[in-house]
């Protein structure tokens, strides 16, 4: 596992060893809480420091009765043999002892590495001995580093009271170390072999500390490890039985327990929470008691007895209902693991419809799950209603095969008690959600039926049923289908009284009219149109409206090549579906980022970003087709990887959908990589077999994709005014080339000038395929300019054949700034790439040399 967000800590150490080497000795303490990581820092000092230093390390021992200067005899065997006098008994002078501990390190033949572990449990005569130490460093040829445990060293613990004795000694420093960022998390989620652990939970129940985090990676995430758990309770059982009792109640109350709250519960438990306190157990902010890391919480849950914590949930749960303003979702939480099934569905509805409107909609979904499991004897149609509300949740948190499942099981008890609005708007609901599933026959199917169903009830039910039609259209690339099925559900709407369903409809109706002028090539009208459907969505807080919009816009310039805007939707998108738990709309633009990403030629950021998504996305085919595509593409370009298996799937994917826009980046992908492979007829084929599908849709960059590749007769059919594909299609490969270069679409200008079959063209593209790292490409090209008796430039590439451990120019660079001791940030800088860039050099370079550890370079 990598050391992470170290770099600054590491290099003080350095610093002070530097110090040390001259005679200017330091003695520091390395303070953090317990898993933070407090050996693995002082291992990586002890590492860098190699043959340059003499090191000593000893540990204090935490049994009852430690052994006097343990850490000291630990030591001896790696100190000059007289500190310890040969014929001195186990008591010997402790002073004389320390004196000549300090001589030896005065002026020694190479500076000495001293480490004392865990001092939060030093005897009296080790801390002595770092008193001793410390008022002279500053003459010696010495580091000496301290660990402690920051949470134990409280009140008057002996520690504490030396750390503020040495505070003014000239030799003394501190390094604090403390937990991981969530970003470090993230990295340690992506590096891990599953990859699948959702880093925001894991840094919320880990706080970021380092073992916890390790821990809970290496045993997959489920539940809390065996590790962490012993851990923990190693820690309370030093605890008297009160405090420990004490700590069941903190712990059912969940990770933040009013001190009020306990207190009620348990009555006079004040000496013992000070006792679990006083030892770091607990921590108080305010009058809220809260254990230091959510994974320790459960561990204490875990040992409480059924019995005891069935009651102590109930007697919680009276407590929070006589608290005026009690949180619902406690409640639901404390009623249902008391045994309490009917309270728990009462609150978990609240909880679960105030979640729902403050964006919280994971929450949402628990709390109307919970609310089903307690509500045996609801009636068909409350069920039915439940089943409506968790199956929109399921669906803005992008899972779609439940919020499916949910949802038929509705539709069918509507059906049953004849309620035709209700049976109608499941019919709409089910149209939206077998589009996200890729089954786009269903969707039609079912949309057809909605409109059918509620037709001429003049309701905002079939305003929002005949904007579903437009939307369908829309998605397939259908302008007048679009402009014809809005159209009609704004003209019911203003026949209804103004209210929130009737904004919804417009809002709904403007973002796909929006889209389908935009997409056509109608740009400033689409914009004005997107973008009031935005402004609306946000200012009503239409969560699943505004998401799709900021979609819209992002997808709508990708695909133009409009890199840098698409990129500020992106951000702005990102932002608003994360603060919302709208995980369906963030995987569907991070799909977009990546393809945003590959066309700027960014290969290694653009497959990090698919890759991320791809393992998260469920049941949610239109983005799984974009990031295989991505993943297929860079490996097709770069030949290394299989491309064939992502780019098989995404095509049946495609098809399935039946759909122009998944279908034209699916196969103009595959038609680009049988190019790549010199399989031109190929190429031909495939881009016959989409054309059928993709030719009527009215977006020129959508069918552009394959028209470029099909024969001039049909070719000759498309409109593909201002988009490159036009010059494309005309044999015009250098305007194409220039324009693609205008867009700043590198790999696009490449393949125009190899395809355009000229010598400086066939030339131009090798070399620029060559700094992509698009080495198949490149290879297509020069093996173009061979087949002409054209002899092509050499590769850019070749100098990984001069570097004796086969690294490229940038590796080599990169090489230099890992043994100059530079974090990936700082190298990210020097260099002016993305960390993501330097990450996957960083492990090219590992792999080329065969060390599992950047240290071993």
């Amino acid at each position: 596992m990598a050391l992470l967000e170290r770099g600054p800590a590491l290099q003080a150490a350095a610093d002070y060893l530097a110090d040390a080497t001259r005679g200017d000795g330091r003695l520091v303490f390395v303070a953090g809480e317990a898993g933070v990581g407090k050996t693995t820092f002082v291992d990586a000092v002890v590492a860098s420091a190699d043959r340059a230093v003499d090191v000593a390390q000893g540990a204090c021992d935490g049994s009852a009765t430690p052994a006097p200067l343990g850490p000291l005899r630990e030591m001896l065997p790696d100190l000059p043999a007289d500190v310890w006098p040969q014929d001195a008994a186990q008591d010997v002078d402790r002073h004389d002892v320390f004196t000549r501990l300090s001589e030896a390190l005065r002026d020694p033949v190479r500076p000495f590495l001293l480490v004392v572990e865990d001092a939060h449990w030093a005897d009296g005569a080790t801390l002595d001995l770092i008193r001793h130490l410390a008022r002279r460093v500053h003459r010696l040829r010495a580091l000496v580093l301290v660990t402690y445990r920051s949470e134990e060293v409280t009140g008057q613990h002996p520690l504490r009271v030396l750390l503020g004795d040495l505070a003014s000694s000239p030799g003394i420093r501190r390094i604090d170390l403390g937990p991981l960022t969530l970003d470090a998390v993230r990295r340690l989620v992506e590096a891990a072999p599953d990859g699948t652990v959702d880093a925001e939970e894991l840094y919320r129940q880990t706080g970021g500390n380092p073992f916890y985090v390790t821990e809970v990676l290496a045993a997959g995430g489920d539940a809390v490890p065996r590790t962490v758990h012993d851990a923990v309770l190693s820690r309370t059982a030093r605890l008297s039985d009160a405090a420990r009792e004490s700590l069941d109640v903190v712990a059912l109350g969940g990770p933040r327990a009013e001190l009020a709250l306990v207190t009620a519960v348990a009555p006079g438990c004040e000496a013992a929470l000070d006792e679990a306190l006083g030892a770091g157990v607990l921590q108080l902010q305010g009058d809220t008691l809260m254990f230091r890391h959510e994974l320790a919480r459960l561990a204490v849950v875990d040992e409480v007895p059924r019995l005891r914590a069935l009651g102590l949930h109930r007697r919680i749960l009276e407590a929070l209902e006589a608290t005026p303003g009690a949180d619902p979702a406690r409640m639901a939480h404390q009623a249902e693991a008391g045994g309490r099934g009917e309270v728990a569905a009462r609150h978990a509805r609240v909880a679960g419809e105030r979640a729902a409107a403050l964006g919280a909609h994971k929450e949402a979904v628990q709390q109307y799950e919970r609310v089903l499991r307690h509500s045996p004897d609801a009636t068909p149609a409350e069920r039915a209603a439940l089943l409506a509300l968790l199956a929109y949740e399921l669906y803005v948190t992008s899972h779609i095969d439940d919020a499916l499942a949910a949802r038929r099981e509705s539709l069918e008890i509507w059906r049953e008690l004849g309620d035709v609005d209700a049976v109608g708007d499941s019919q709409r609901w089910l149209s939206r959600l077998s589009w996200f599933a890729g089954f786009n026959d269903d969707a039609e199917r079912y949309g057809a039926a909605a409109t059918e169903t509620l037709g001429g009830r003049g309701t905002w039910a079939e305003a929002m049923a005949l904007s579903n039609r437009g939307q369908l259209c829309m998605l397939a690339g259908d302008l007048e289908g679009t402009r014809e099925w809005a159209g009609r559900a704004l003209a019911v709407l203003d026949a209804l009284p103004p209210g929130r369903d009737v904004e919804d409809v417009r809002v709904h109706a403007l973002n796909n009219l929006g889209t389908a002028e935009n997409e056509a090539g109608h740009t400033e009208l689409g914009l004005r149109l997107l973008n009031e459907s935005l402004d609306r969505s946000i200012a009503g807080d239409f969560h699943e409206h505004a998401a799709r919009a900021f979609t819209n816009l992002v997808s709508s310039t990708v695909r133009q090549h409009r890199h840098a805007q698409a990129e500020e939707y992106l951000k702005q998108g990102l932002e608003y579906c994360l603060e919302r738990d709208l995980d369906a709309w963030d995987f569907y633009m991070r799909s977009w980022r990546s393809r945003n990403l590959l066309e700027q030629g960014k290969l290694d950021e653009a497959v990090a970003e698919a890759e991320r998504v791809i393992g998260n996305l469920r049941g949610f085919a239109v983005s799984r087709i974009g990031v295989l595509t991505v993943v297929a593409r860079a490996r097709g370009w770069s030949g290394r990887g299989d491309a064939e298996r992502p780019l098989r799937e995404a095509m049946e994917l495609a098809m399935g959908t039946r759909e122009a826009q998944r279908v034209s980046v699916a196969y103009s992908a595959a038609c680009e990589l049988a190019w790549i492979r010199g399989a031109e007829d190929e190429a031909t084929a495939l881009a016959v077999e989409a054309w059928e599908l993709v030719r009527p849709d009215s977006n020129p960059w959508t069918h552009g994709e394959v028209t470029t590749w099909v024969p001039a007769d049909l070719a000759a059919e498309a409109d593909l005014d201002g988009t490159p594909y036009l010059a494309e299609v005309a044999g015009d490969w250098a305007t194409a080339a220039r324009e693609w270069e205008e867009l700043g679409s590198p790999f696009a200008r490449a393949l125009a000038l190899a395809r355009g079959g000229t010598r400086d063209g066939l030339a131009d593209a090798a070399l620029a395929f060559d700094e992509l790292g698009a080495d198949a490409a490149a290879a297509r090209a020069r093996a173009l300019s061979r087949a002409r008796g054209w002899t092509p430039p050499r590769s850019r590439r070749a100098d990984t054949r001069a570097h004796p451990d086969g690294l490229t120019r940038r590796e080599a660079e990169v090489l230099d700034l890992l043994r100059e001791g530079l974090s990936d940030a700082e190298m990210a800088e020097r260099l002016v790439l993305s960390r993501r860039t330097v990450e996957h050099h960083v492990a090219s370079i590992l792999g080329k040399l065969g060390v599992s550890s950047r240290r071993d370079v």
